[in-house]
């Protein structure tokens, strides 16, 4: 009876050491653990981003299909009609990329599995792209080499977090920041931590001055943060640094649609804080596939519901948030009609300036005013000859997430309070 007992008293033991062994390996979280809210929402935003192995990877199978996919869309001159999706694809084509950083066209329906960055357009104009660490735990951090539970590393988050937010030196910071520098191969003033979450022990930050030589070596990268981090998990990179995906599959054509000329008003948002919204007068709109996207579909559908979210306006036009603070006629002067994408690509990152109203997305309820400054515009080659064209991206902004700066400035501090769901195209 005493053996049995000591047999099932080790067996016990060897489950319960293989179990810790899984969940310090395993890419999961133990399903009752649950993160506190804010941490929650860091991770559920910044998880979905692309494996740099995996956009890196050029032998994937989907690649190569997306690669032929796209080859047999922009090989062929588009109609040159606003109202046709070819020249829609030739135009997103543009803003996405270059000769140099192709967008990749696929189409989920199909069975090709990329991520699609559609979701991602409000960063077109930004120059601060993202990279994301994840660790199985986070030991070994600033040398602590004992065993890290599921709460260690939630409690560290939330520390570490506080300390980014107030700008407060913390040495576990301080040695991530000089492990990325070594394995970016850059000095460490430009590492810059963005955000910490748990479940896995996740880092994310960003490289100052990016150069483009950088950027075609990525798929080095996540071997020296697997070299220079004992517990790498994974790296991630945000979806349009590099070589970007739209999938095709993402158009609704529920939410198409050309604008008259008469610039029509509506009112949105909750009940004594409704926003005017302006519809974009003379542009045609491709919906984006966002319904049953998120928890429920009130922020946009059915149209002026109590809980819908603000209507805005976004641009593609290569210019920083403190460019907002110049008058008109500067803006002109300084800010080049091209995608900031295609530019980082040729030319790197430059430093960050200060944003003229505080860090976050900048868009406008006025599509006269986006217009006028900060539509991006492509020229292409149609059916009909060399054509320009304009293209904004429609935005529903969370009221509760919207600071209005001015009456033409909005500045949403957080992505997730701010959702494309069009895109607009417009001939120059």
């Amino acid at each position: 009876m005493i053996l049995e007992l000591l047999l099932i008293i080790i067996a016990a033991s060897i489950w319960y050491f293989q179990y810790l062994m899984h969940y310090e390996e395993a890419d999961a979280d133990p399903p009752s653990r649950e993160l506190p809210k804010q941490q929650a929402v860091l991770k559920a935003y910044y998880d979905s981003f692309p494996d740099i192995d995996t956009v890196t990877n050029v032998t994937n199978p989907d690649i190569k299909k997306a690669e032929e996919f796209t080859r047999s869309i922009l090989n062929i001159k588009p109609s040159g009609d606003v109202s046709n999706r070819d020249t829609a694809c030739h135009i997103i084509s543009k803003l996405l990329g270059d000769s140099g950083q192709q967008c990749l066209f696929f189409d989920s329906a199909n069975g090709i599995n990329l991520h699609d960055a559609s979701g991602n357009l409000t960063d077109i104009g930004s120059e601060e792209k993202i990279f994301v660490l994840k660790l199985r735990s986070s030991q070994g951090l600033g040398g602590d080499m004992t065993r890290k539970t599921f709460e260690d590393d939630v409690k560290l988050a939330e520390i570490l977090m506080d300390c980014v937010k107030q700008n407060r030196h913390h040495p576990i910071l301080e040695d991530i920041r000089n492990q990325l520098a070594a394995a970016h191969e850059v000095t460490k003033d430009r590492i810059v931590i963005k955000a910490v979450y748990a479940g896995s022990c996740s880092i994310v930050y960003t490289v100052l001055d990016l150069t483009p030589s950088a950027l075609e070596k990525l798929v080095d990268v996540s071997k020296k943060l697997k070299t220079q981090f004992g517990k790498f998990l994974s790296a991630k990179v945000h979806p349009l640094l590099y070589r970007p995906s739209f999938d095709i599959a993402c158009f609704d054509e529920r939410g198409n649609r050309t604008f008259s000329s008469t610039p029509n008003t509506h009112q949105i948002g909750p009940s004594g804080r409704t926003k005017i919204y302006t519809e974009a007068a003379g542009w045609t709109r491709y919906g984006l596939k966002v319904l049953n996207k998120y928890k429920n579909d009130d922020w946009l559908h059915p149209f002026q519901h109590c809980n819908n979210w603000y209507r805005a306006f976004h641009g593609t036009r290569n210019a920083k948030a403190v460019d907002f603070g110049e008058t008109d006629e500067n803006i002109e002067q300084k800010a080049a009609p091209i995608d900031a994408i295609a530019n980082i690509y040729k030319r790197g990152f430059r430093p960050a300036r200060e944003a003229a109203y505080g860090p976050g997305v900048y868009c406008s309820p006025n599509p006269a005013w986006l217009e006028r400054t900060y539509a991006g515009a492509v020229e292409i080659d149609t059916v009909k000859g060399k054509k320009s064209f304009k293209c904004m991206i429609q935005v529903a902004a969370n009221p509760d997430g919207v600071k209005c700066a001015t009456n033409e400035i909005w500045v949403v501090a957080k992505s997730e309070d701010i959702r494309p769901y069009g895109i607009l195209i417009k001939e120059a």
